[in-house]
C-alpha cells in the first residue's frame, strides 16, 4: 500500500495543471491520447485514487513514438470529449472538494497501479 500525503496530492494537482498550461503554450488541445491520460487522472484524483492519477499523468507525458500503437489508433477512431477548459473546471471541482476532506485524506493508505490496471478499473472501452 502506498501513502499518499498531502504533499503528494498537491504535486499530482500541479501535474495536472502544468499539463494544461503546456497544451496552452502550444496553443492546442489536447490529442486524444493526451485526453483521455488526463480524463483518467481527473476521475481517479476525484475517487481518491492517487496512484492511478500518477500513473495517468506520466502515460500524458510519453512521447508519441512510446505510445502503443494499438491503444492509439482505437482512441483516435472515438470523438473528443473533453476540452482543456473542462478538465480545468474539473481540476477546480476537486481541489474545492478536497479542501473539506484533507484530514481523511492524509490517513489513506491506496495500493499502486499501472497503467493497464488503472484502465481497466475506470472501465476504459480501448
Amino acid at each position: 500500500m502506498q501513502r499518499f500525503t498531502t504533499e503528494h496530492q498537491d504535486r499530482l494537482h500541479r501535474i495536472f495543471t502544468a499539463a494544461l498550461d503546456l497544451l496552452d503554450k502550444q496553443n492546442r488541445e489536447p490529442d486524444r491520447w493526451e485526453e483521455e491520460c488526463l480524463s483518467y487522472a481527473l476521475g481517479a484524483m476525484a475517487c481518491g485514487l492517487y496512484s492511478a492519477a500518477e500513473v495517468e499523468l506520466a502515460a500524458f507525458s510519453r512521447p508519441a513514438a512510446e505510445r502503443p500503437s494499438e491503444e492509439v489508433a482505437k482512441l483516435e477512431k472515438k470523438p473528443s470529449r473533453f476540452t482543456k477548459d473542462m478538465l480545468r473546471h474539473g481540476l477546480d471541482y476537486v481541489l474545492r472538494r478536497n479542501q473539506g476532506s484533507r484530514s481523511v485524506a492524509d490517513d489513506m493508505s491506496l495500493p499502486s497501479a499501472s497503467h493497464l490496471a488503472v484502465r481497466t478499473f475506470l472501465g476504459a472501452s480501448l
